[in-house]
């Protein structure tokens, strides 16, 4: 494993937790009942059939456009400071693969200016060598396609990399992608279908070094 790929919201940053939180209170407000496997239906999905999911679910659509609004406003997640939505180990796993030279891409479904919002949030500079974000792709997770185009920008085989992933529809995306995988938990429990997809998985950010240590 030559380079790392890294998902953004809810692997690199703790926006996830904190959106989750959000929606089921709001939906709880507005007599919404969410279904148990919502957000294993909408998290790191294409937005087009995230939006068809959640415009599904009887009430849903009268707070859905407010809820998309709030969810990548900037000014809602500078609120949380300096280095207050970075996950465990973020720091620690960059400084490594700084010191070992390991490149690195952040792969999103979101737009670029959000992600690259988010990063610029933490107090450290990341030196992520290139960004593959939503608006750059024509297929979001879990097509292969961001990750696929995120390797070759890098230099390197699909064989090469490691994807970082906290959702279903990514770690599918880099088993399709013909990538090494590793799954960090946050707000998603995994069925079979990704248990069978995902390679490695850790409790948080610090678990990847030993594995890249090992993989090196």
């Amino acid at each position: 494993m030559k380079t790392v790929l890294f998902d953004c919201d809810g692997l690199m940053f703790d926006t996830e937790r904190i959106s989750i939180a959000h929606w089921k209170e709001e939906a709880e407000k507005n007599g919404i009942v969410l279904p148990e496997d919502f957000f294993i239906h909408t998290t790191g999905v294409r937005d087009d059939e995230a939006d068809a999911y959640m415009r599904s679910v009887k009430g849903f659509y009268r707070i859905l456009d407010r809820l998309k609004k709030e969810r990548f406003d900037l000014s809602f997640w500078r609120s949380f400071g300096t280095d207050g939505l970075n996950k465990k180990g973020l720091q620690e796993l960059i400084e490594w693969m700084d010191a070992h030279h390991m490149p690195r891409a952040v792969c999103s479904s979101s737009d670029y200016d959000y992600v690259k919002g988010l990063v610029d949030m933490a107090s450290f500079d990341m030196h992520i060598d290139v960004y593959v974000t939503g608006d750059m792709v024509k297929h979001a997770k879990p097509d292969p396609e961001v990750f696929l185009k995120a390797a070759e920008k890098l230099g390197f085989e699909p064989e090469e990399c490691l994807v970082l992933e906290d959702s279903k529809a990514g770690i599918i995306a880099a088993k399709r992608a013909g990538m090494h995988s590793c799954w960090i938990k946050d707000m998603i429990e995994a069925d079979e279908e990704m248990k069978e997809a995902l390679e490695y998985r850790g409790e948080s950010l610090l678990d990847v070094i030993p594995l890249l240590e090992t993989g090196e």
